[in-house]
């Protein structure tokens, strides 16, 4: 039998998958030009699989300079994945004293998967809760969790909007905050911990697809990278990011921010889309200043909706109280009056 024609079909779908995997790599470390070029940079990981098995076949072809190619571009996709096994050495030493566990999950507005998310967070017992995507469908299941939370914030609405904050200890303040200017809310709170106090933002950033909507994360996270390197003490993002660690976006929000990366030394982990293992990347984070040393971040499993949620336990290394709000970047900024009306969208509740 002639295998010459199935022979030569695989050699041209292998040439042109190296073709498209070095376009790929390359594009993606342009992703700071334009929103085009950032979508190429999430994939890092498959681009590193698919050129390993393109290997493979090209050395199983006898084509020895399509397999180096592969391999070159294997290599090429992998400084910006291998630090995620590296962990610091300051956090090698965070297993002692008392933390705070929070927990993020974007809830999916679609998803009627309440009670799994109830069970969950009764199981995993967070200090610090923040749901995002929360719409009016989801406040019965937010009902049931308050009495094991002294201080709740609820903006119910669409799937940007849609944001709770619950928390078992009563913050020393919170502000409502506009990251980009779009009208969208992220929650800025400071709660006292045993190390000392830190101060949170918690926030679901804009979907980058298109250049108005890209433009606008772009300015979310240049605006939170001011917040965290203006602070004095300790400093955590937490939520849907909506940028993987792959993408010179993050890297920038993490330099200019003074920031590290709460699943550092953990290697990869995906928490979007679920159930899509092809397809799998981090858009869910907890990002950290120096004051602030994280542990036993965990991606949980499949409740309903397009997330997984993630978990982390950070403690204070270094006390302090962080500065007022007028020594913060200039963002659009409303206080929360523990009087502020139900049908605002926005609710505060002291502890019991």
């Amino acid at each position: 039998m002639n295998h010459a024609p199935w022979r030569g079909h695989v050699e041209v779908a292998a040439l042109l998958l190296g073709c498209v995997l070095g376009m790929a790599t390359v594009l993606g470390y342009l992703g700071s030009w334009s929103w085009v070029l950032d979508l190429f940079s999430p994939f890092r990981i498959q681009y590193v699989v698919l050129a390993s098995l393109l290997a493979i076949v090209a050395s199983a072809l006898k084509r020895m300079l399509l397999a180096f190619v592969s391999v070159v571009i294997a290599i090429a996709n992998l400084p910006p994945i291998v630090p995620q096994f590296v962990r610091t050495a300051v956090a090698a030493t965070v297993e002692r004293g008392p933390a705070l566990k929070v927990l993020s999950f974007n809830v999916f507005k679609y998803s009627s998967q309440y009670q799994r998310m109830v069970d969950m967070v009764r199981s995993e017992a967070p200090d610090v809760l923040i749901l995002i995507e929360v719409t009016p469908q989801w406040e019965p299941a937010l009902a049931m969790l308050a009495p094991d939370y002294a201080y709740r914030w609820v903006n119910v609405g669409d799937d940007i909007r849609g944001l709770a904050v619950l928390t078992r200890r009563v913050p020393h303040e919170s502000h409502v905050i506009d990251l980009g200017g779009n009208g969208v809310p992220s929650l800025l709170f400071t709660l006292p911990s045993p190390g000392g106090d830190i101060t949170f933002v918690a926030t679901h950033l804009s979907w980058p697809l298109g250049s108005r909507r890209a433009a606008i994360r772009n300015a979310q996270l240049a605006t939170l990278a001011r917040l965290a390197h203006e602070q004095r003490g300790a400093f955590a993002i937490v939520g849907d990011l909506n940028v993987t660690p792959y993408s010179p976006r993050f890297q920038q929000l993490l330099r200019d921010g003074e920031l590290r990366n709460c699943a550092q030394g953990m290697g990869p982990q995906a928490t979007w889309p679920a159930l899509l293992v092809p397809l799998y990347i981090q858009i869910d984070h907890c990002l950290a200043t120096a004051a602030v040393t994280a542990s036993h971040f965990r991606v949980g499993g499949f409740l309903g909706s397009d997330h997984y949620p993630i978990s982390v336990e950070l403690r204070v290394q270094m006390p302090g109280r962080v500065p007022p709000l007028a020594d913060m970047p200039p963002v659009s900024t409303r206080r929360i009056a523990s009087s502020t009306p139900m049908s605002s969208g926005v609710s505060r509740a002291r502890g019991r």
